[in-house]
């Protein structure tokens, strides 16, 4: 869906390290458990401009979907977005 509207995205999903290992624009899961066998998380968008990172969060018990509390996101992989 990404590549016919013209973004770029890495083809495999990448191990998160830190988050200063980020590229400037990533998809990235987030809140990952697995139940009865079943994997489940949940998808954010990272972005950083001119050097500062906020996470975009779409979850709607949240006061605002943009998020900055990094300690409290246990992030597990991420798909790094290019060309956007």
């Amino acid at each position: 869906m990404l590549s016919s509207a013209g973004v770029e995205v890495s083809n495999n999903e990448i191990s998160f390290e830190c988050w200063n290992s980020l590229p400037n624009l990533a998809l990235l899961a987030i809140k990952h458990h697995c139940d009865a066998g079943i994997n489940y998380w949940h998808w954010v968008v990272f972005k950083r401009i001119d050097g500062k990172s906020i996470v975009l969060d779409s979850a709607s018990y949240l006061s605002s979907n943009r998020r900055t509390d990094f300690d409290a996101m246990q992030p597990k992989w991420y798909i790094e977005v290019r060309g956007f």
